[in-house]
């Protein structure tokens, strides 16, 4: 990992895209409930939300070792909790 501001930008630009998967989804499939996009939506967001939360405060800033486990849970959480819910859309 480069930098905390290089890892910010990395979760924006995931959330941006998973929303616009969703909103894509949304558009070419309307006869699937709004409500059940919007919630992976809203579920996305906070995600964001708590990673933004945690890049900002690093367990053990003096220990190196710490902080890079630390940098690594976040990314571990955002390729298995944050991706998957791609899979909640709705099948046709």
């Amino acid at each position: 990992m480069a930098s905390r501001r290089d890892l910010k930008k990395d979760i924006h630009y995931i959330t941006f895209e998973l929303i616009s998967e969703c909103l894509v989804y949304q558009h070419f499939h309307p006869e699937v409930d709004d409500n059940k996009i919007n919630n992976i939506i809203e579920e996305i967001i906070a995600h964001r939300n708590d990673y933004l939360a945690r890049v900002n405060r690093p367990d053990g800033k003096d220990n190196p070792g710490l902080v890079k486990k630390h940098y690594r849970a976040i990314i571990d959480d955002i390729k298995n909790k944050t991706i998957p819910l791609l899979d909640q859309l709705p099948e046709k």
